[in-house]
């Protein structure tokens, strides 16, 4: 069952670790996806990932949702490296495109290391509830707080943001119904209509981001909260105290 954050609920190894371990191990997991280079290299990686996948038992539907939903940028993202990357050895010439193989092979590694990237901040919000996700960001973040680091101002953003995605994800979802009704679908229409449509539905969803950001700092105004003070503020309060 998937949670309203992206949360799927189920009884795994990746459920019951706790949120610090899980996002150390994502920046350890990013890092071998960009050194990776090799065939072998990224072929292993996507070993690791698919074993991850298959011990957090959220099901390969869900941890692929994102990344089916980049399919035209990654397919972009592809083509453009494929023509534009080198222009040794062409297989196919038109005008300044050139079809190269070492730049199919280029659009390939960055397709298939932007899918794994994807994939493995699924497993996170997959396997992580919000709150401990933002328990999790704060304990990595609570040794940069004695240097003046805002590790709750940090983990508050980070919480809000995970909150914030799914509903502006359900609104404009709710936007592109309603411009469908009133339009017809834009999925028939030209390349160039479509891109106009998609640029209309810009402007309501930023308007609905900006409108719920401010709902909701005046709902925490209203329930008292306040972000506690740095520990660089809280030394020169007390250095002032003592003078």
């Amino acid at each position: 069952m998937r949670g309203v954050s992206g949360y799927v609920w189920a009884d795994s190894p990746l459920h019951r670790m706790g949120a610090g371990a899980k996002l150390a191990g994502l920046v350890a997991c990013v890092a071998l996806v960009v050194l990776a280079s090799s065939p072998l290299e990224l072929l292993l990686v996507c070993a690791l990932v698919a074993a991850l996948v298959a011990l957090s038992r959220v099901g390969w539907r869900s941890a692929a949702r994102s990344a089916w939903g980049l399919r035209w940028f990654l397919l972009a993202v592809l083509v453009m490296n494929a023509f534009f990357f080198g222009a040794e050895d062409p297989v196919i010439s038109v005008g300044p495109a050139h079809l190269t193989v070492a730049g199919a092979a280029q659009g390939v590694r960055v397709v298939v290391r932007t899918l794994l990237v994807v994939v493995l901040g699924t497993l996170l919000t997959a396997t992580t509830r919000p709150q401990e996700l933002i328990d999790g960001v704060r304990a990595l973040l609570r040794p940069l707080a004695r240097v003046g680091f805002p590790a709750e101002a940090a983990a508050l953003a980070v919480g809000v943001t995970v909150q914030f995605v799914p509903t502006l994800l359900r609104e404009s979802r709710q936007l592109m119904r309603a411009q469908t009704i009133r339009c017809g679908t834009v999925v028939s229409h030209a390349i160039m209509r479509r891109a106009v449509s998609y640029m209309r539905l810009l402007v309501p969803i930023f308007v609905s981001a900006i409108r719920r950001a401010d709902e909701l700092s005046v709902a925490m105004e209203a329930r008292g909260y306040r972000l506690p003070p740095s520990r660089r503020a809280a030394d020169g309060g007390e250095r002032e105290m003592h003078a």
